[in-house]
């Protein structure tokens, strides 16, 4: 009795240890709900432990990586198509429905939100955060320091420029003040972004009367739908924006680079320099 007790004893021991190893072992299950955490699966997960992303990753107006979503399964966030794949992993975000995460949550699933970030310092956070979370670490690590090499060519490239001033201009008068990514890309462009100090904190709107008193040197546009009319070419085409600018043409870049804290935020940063260089600013 005694022998078989031990026996039972260490088998459940055995069988205790095999469940935890199994716990802390990649996720080979995964749905994500949520736009920019389908930005990190499609960076930093086998493309077979994918079982489903959000339809806007394959969106090319929505995701930078929308190529990578080709060919895998899409979801719409609901808890019902979620279940369906099994999941051993779901990733969301902060606006992803509060009620299908409650429910998937009630019923026993591993959910994470992932944390929404406006900086270069939580996007490297997050970046290996997640690498953690999927077994990618070196990965992880690996993107980080391209995004950071990139980064550095760019501010070294705009260190002989004279800073000039700028703000982020679209429909309906959105700017964009710090911290943001779209700062951080104007930062490292060499450009001051004035928002801030028209008391912008993050997003917020401008009238057409205020961008005109603030005179930026440089108005950048962050394109949703490349060649879709909208207000903001408008406002950019009145008479008074254009003799303010003497000529300058606005820059351009593509919002979906700046949505989600991924490396494309060295995508709009390279992008805003080569525009600069190439206007002789």
């Amino acid at each position: 009795m005694m022998r078989g007790g031990l026996a039972l004893c260490l088998c459940l021991i055995v069988s205790a240890v095999a469940v935890r190893a199994a716990a802390n072992d990649p996720p080979r299950r995964i749905v994500s709900m949520n736009l920019c955490a389908d930005q990190y699966v499609l960076l930093l997960a086998p493309r077979e432990h994918i079982r489903s992303i959000s339809f806007l990753a394959a969106d090319p107006n929505e995701s930078p990586l929308a190529h990578l979503a080709r060919g895998l399964k899409l979801n719409y966030g609901n808890a019902e198509e979620v279940i369906a794949e099994n999941p051993d992993l779901i990733l969301t975000g902060e606006f992803t429905t509060g009620f299908a995460k409650a429910l998937l949550r009630k019923l026993g699933y591993r959910v994470v939100e992932i944390e929404s970030v406006r900086n270069l310092e939580g996007t490297r956070r997050v970046l290996t955060d997640m690498g953690r979370l999927l077994g990618a670490e070196g990965a992880a690590a690996a993107l980080i320091t391209d995004m950071d090499r990139r980064l550095d060519a760019v501010r070294a490239a705009a260190k002989p420029r004279a800073v000039a001033s700028a703000i982020v201009y679209d429909a309906n008068g959105f700017t964009v003040g710090k911290p943001s990514l779209a700062d951080e890309a104007l930062s490292a462009a060499g450009l001051e972004n004035l928002a801030p100090s028209l008391g912008i904190v993050d997003f917020g709107q401008l009238a057409l009367e205020d961008l005109l008193m603030a005179r930026p040197q440089v108005i950048v546009r962050l394109d949703y739908r490349p060649g879709a009319a909208s207000l903001a070419a408008q406002a950019i085409a009145h008479p008074a924006v254009k003799a303010m600018m003497d000529g300058r043409a606005p820059l351009h870049i593509s919002g979906r680079l700046l949505t989600c804290a991924i490396p494309t935020i060295a995508d709009a940063a390279e992008a805003l320099n080569s525009q600069l260089v190439a206007g002789g600013s």
